[in-house]
């Protein structure tokens, strides 16, 4: 029998008779998509959240009191300037129209006569068949008389305007809300909001800006008014194209802000009051500036970084980012025209990481 030290050395020697020696292999390319570094004409901008508001709002009010007889439009319509929106009952201001008009028919006939009195004795004073006393006292009385005529003129004026009140129409183009009182309902003259009436077009859309911004913004306004476009915050859906109007005249002391003012002619309606929207403010262009789709840059612990790819490797590379409009990054430094940058699969990516290439969708 062979001793227990001989039989160990055989195993030995048996276990590395079948070792092979292993060569290393290297990991896989990461697949990623790239982009390349150019340079472009880029609109400067600034952005913020709005809100949009009417040009004119108005709460309709009847300036007469009566029975509404009847309601002339339907709730959310669109109603232009002198659309009858609401029916009061006439009658009583009919009746006092006709009244206006008796005393006014008396008043002139009064008139006429105390005018022809004054005439005649107009003549007979000139040839002295009659006194001084008699010529003043006519003359008085039909100067009364018109003053009169013209109080009684007046009254069938503000009683014909009274009966046209009966008919409360629209002020302004718009849209008109909920009729806020139905027919049988009793009208006070200047009394309850009847309905609400907002301008639809042009429309505006309020945001605000810090006041670091005021500077830039007045001194592109002096060459121009500048361009807004507003977006749907929830789909990015564009819904007009306007231009700024009113910068307000004093700086929120409270917030360190200033209220912006634009333009609408919102001529399909998409914007719509109460509404809130994504405002993009177009100041100037600033051309051959270097920039990347935005998904390329990363933070890193020294700031903003992206991977380039040079001969298929991937290295990290720091940059400086000016700003960003829209799905790109403007770029102030960090990069050169024609850098080739990875936007998608960075988190499988290390530097000196092997990388296979596809170009970034558009």
């Amino acid at each position: 029998m062979r001793s227990l030290p001989a039989l160990l050395t055989l195993l030995l020697l048996v276990t590395a008779g079948c070792r092979r020696p292993a060569g290393k292999t290297s990991p896989p390319p990461v697949p990623v998509r790239v982009a390349v570094a150019e340079l472009r004409t880029m609109p400067v901008e600034m952005t913020a959240i709005g809100t949009v508001e009417p040009i004119a709002q108005v709460q309709v009010k009847s300036k007469v009191q009566g029975e509404i007889l009847a309601v002339d439009f339907a709730d959310g319509a669109r109603v232009a300037a002198g659309d009858i929106l609401f029916r009061i009952d006439p009658r009583t201001y009919e009746a006092a129209l006709r009244r206006a008009k008796a005393n006014l028919a008396m008043a002139e006939s009064g008139a006429t006569n105390a005018s022809e009195q004054a005439r005649r004795y107009t003549a007979l004073s000139n040839q002295g068949a009659a006194s001084k006393e008699q010529f003043s006292q006519f003359v008085a009385t039909a100067e009364s008389r018109q003053a009169e005529l013209d109080a009684r003129s007046a009254d069938v004026d503000e009683a014909r305007l009274a009966l046209d009140w009966t008919q409360v129409r629209s002020p302004i183009n718009g849209r008109i809300g909920a009729a806020l009182f139905k027919a049988g309902n009793i009208a006070q003259s200047n009394g309850e909001v009847l309905a609400v009436i907002n301008q639809m077009q042009p429309i505006y859309v309020t945001f605000a800006l810090p006041e670091s911004a005021l500077p830039e913004v007045r001194s592109r306004m002096e060459k121009g008014k500048p361009g807004v476009r507003v977006t749907d915050p929830v789909t990015g859906r564009e819904l007009g194209i306007g231009e700024l109007t009113f910068v307000d005249n004093a700086v929120d002391r409270l917030s360190g802000m200033v209220a912006f003012k634009a333009t609408f002619a919102n001529g399909d309606e998409s914007l719509w009051p109460g509404q809130f929207v994504d405002v993009v403010l177009k100041l100037t262009e600033e051309t051959d500036a270097l920039v990347i789709p935005t998904t390329a840059i990363m933070e890193g612990q020294n700031g903003a970084q992206v991977f380039v790819v040079e001969n298929d490797t991937a290295r990290l590379q720091r940059v400086e980012v000016a700003r960003t409009a829209g799905d790109l990054t403007i770029l102030r430094s960090g990069l050169e025209p024609g850098a080739v940058v990875v936007t998608s699969g960075q988190l499988r990516v290390s530097p000196g990481a092997r990388v296979t290439t596809k170009a970034a969708a558009p």
